[in-house]
């Protein structure tokens, strides 16, 4: 999954911006809805501001990872700029992105739409850490790499790729001191009893990312991870027998990795009690676990009420078209989940 997600020269990811997401994409994302999203979380970002800093004597720092081309800063941004709040002449939007051509495409757009120097990439965790500051990402753990567990015979064995003339799966034996396994199946919990074939993923990257994440603000921070998942409980229900892991190629879903390694994206549901619990081993606070429409909800809430005995003109009408695709429940309103975490 990590080579045919990350290779740099033939992974899903390696190649130019603007060219995954949307009609013309492999998938929709919330982002891709329209800017409603990007100014609800505008909402949300100050509102937690206001708590983490009320003396309003820091420049608003706002990091955000897996960021694609830089719209949903663009459209936090925008939030910020059209409603004329005090904190847009303070906010520095730091995008975190290895690879330099994204880098360079993402500082030519910050220039040509006018936010820059306000919208800028950095490299790494370690160029992105400030004082104080907000984190936000939004669908990118769901493409973070994971191992594959089989259950055969009362045990679990690992799901390899063999090569023999084509490319297979091959169950293998895991070692016993295989400490991610071990992690795997404190997760489970009292949950033991699997039928033959039950298959489900684990993704060993979460300890690391958010142990590094957490370092990103040195007195007060909150952290913002959006993205569609479970918990342990639901991660692991027995009817759920082949687990999470989906592949998407224009607009179509398939569940075979193997298909066109390099042109589909491949995606598994982030289990969000083994987030919860690395993340209060690095040393943050979880605030709360919701799905994404009680998130919005309550960050527009203003926003909603203001319509109130009166109807909304033609923008207006658009947006709340919009929020309806976000939060309702057959649409991404359930699907996706915010996990909240705070530091100082």
């Amino acid at each position: 999954m990590e080579q045919a997600l990350y290779h740099p020269q033939h992974g899903y990811y390696s190649s130019s911006i603007g060219k995954k997401i949307g009609r013309d994409g492999d998938f929709f994302t919330s982002v891709s809805v329209g800017d409603t999203f990007g100014v609800l979380l505008c909402h949300a970002i100050e509102q937690k501001w206001q708590n983490l800093c009320p003396e309003n004597d820091l420049p608003l720092v706002i990091v955000e990872q897996g960021a694609h081309d830089a719209q949903l800063a663009r459209d936090i941004l925008e939030g910020f700029r059209s409603r004329n709040s005090p904190l847009y002449e303070k906010i520095e939007y730091r995008i975190i992105e290895p690879r330099e051509t994204i880098r360079r495409e993402i500082t030519e757009i910050a220039d040509c739409t006018g936010y820059s120097p306000k919208l800028y990439p950095v490299q790494s965790m370690a160029d992105a850490r400030a004082e104080a500051g907000i984190f936000l990402c939004n669908e990118l753990l769901d493409a973070f790499p994971v191992r594959r567990f089989v259950h055969e015979k009362g045990r679990w064995l690992e799901q390899w790729v063999a090569f023999e003339d084509k490319f297979i799966f091959t169950n293998e034996e895991i070692p016993s001191d295989d400490e991610d396994f071990q992690r795997f199946l404190n997760l489970l919990g009292e949950t033991t009893e699997f039928e033959d074939g039950y298959e489900t993923e684990f993704c060993p990257n979460v300890k690391n990312w958010i142990t590094d994440c957490s370092q990103l603000f040195e007195k007060a921070g909150s952290w913002l991870i959006i993205d569609y998942g479970f918990e342990a409980e639901d991660y692991f229900a027995k009817s759920r027998k082949t687990g999470t892991l989906q592949c998407y190629h224009q607009h179509r879903t398939h569940d075979d990795p193997l298909f066109r390694p390099g042109e589909c994206d491949i995606t598994a549901h982030v289990n969000f009690t083994d987030l919860t619990r690395e993340a209060e081993r690095a040393g943050l606070e979880a605030v709360t676990l919701t799905d994404q429409s009680k998130f919005l909800i309550e960050a527009g809430r203003d926003w909603l009420l203001s319509f109130e005995g009166q109807a909304p003109g033609p923008a207006e009408a658009a947006k709340l078209r919009q929020f309806q695709t976000l939060t309702h429940p057959s649409m991404m309103g359930r699907s996706f989940r915010v996990a909240e975490f705070r530091k100082g």
